[in-house]
């Protein structure tokens, strides 16, 4: 039954635990699955992980991906260390990683740049890219102090931010993403992408960055 293991795993808290030691002796060390002592909420857990299986494996027979990664993730969300569902997300994220493709070319010398691609809360993305530009920076003897808040990420890198629209508010944090990173979205919106520099004015270049992703 699809299910024995919550009633396994149940029933093995009222085993002595050297009993339990001695019949789990020779099989690998697996993390147990952490359900609440009340037997009444187990079940409720097990009903819900139930439905919520099989709503997921139907949207994943329709290569709905996104619907199956949002049901998935419900399931971990009440219990992070059912395997099934552990298992069955790495397909998915595979398939979502992989759903679309977008080139676009980043200018130095530009501030955030729309590449017109939304994307959804916890869905995979992936970033490759290629090219060189110029980190330019003039100054005079007494050199040039790093504001705190650009410490964050190496200057002249690749970087990008989930926004709610084309110019991000003060509070929307960056994330570095360098020549490559494969990562899930931090929060829906619009991409956008920049050189990390304090003022991209006299930079010159562009780079070319394929993404790949649900969108």
């Amino acid at each position: 039954m699809r299910f024995s293991l919550f009633v396994l795993l149940l029933a093995a808290t009222l085993v002595p635990s050297d009993a339990f030691a001695q019949r789990r002796q020779g099989a690998k060390e697996e993390e147990p699955l952490k359900l609440p002592p009340d037997p009444r909420l187990v079940e409720i857990h097990r009903e819900f992980v139930s439905k919520a299986e099989k709503l997921g494996d139907e949207y994943a027979r329709k290569k709905d991906w996104e619907k199956a990664r949002v049901a998935f993730t419900e399931i971990l969300k009440l219990v992070p260390n059912y395997k099934p569902a552990v298992e069955k997300m790495k397909v998915i994220n595979g398939e979502l990683s992989n759903a679309n493709r977008k080139v676009v070319t980043v200018e130095a010398r530009d501030g955030w740049q729309d590449t017109g691609i939304d994307v959804v809360e916890g869905s995979p993305i992936g970033f490759r890219a290629e090219g060189e530009w110029i980190f330019v920076h003039i100054g005079d003897p007494n050199g040039f102090e790093i504001p705190r808040e650009m410490r964050n990420y190496k200057l002249g890198s690749l970087i990008g931010v989930v926004a709610k629209s084309a110019v991000p508010d003060k509070d929307t944090v960056p994330f570095s993403i360098g020549a490559q990173r494969q990562m899930n979205a931090p929060q829906t919106g619009r991409l956008l992408l920049k050189m990390h520099d304090i003022f991209n004015d006299d930079n010159r270049g562009s780079i070319r960055v394929e993404i790949s992703g649900n969108f």
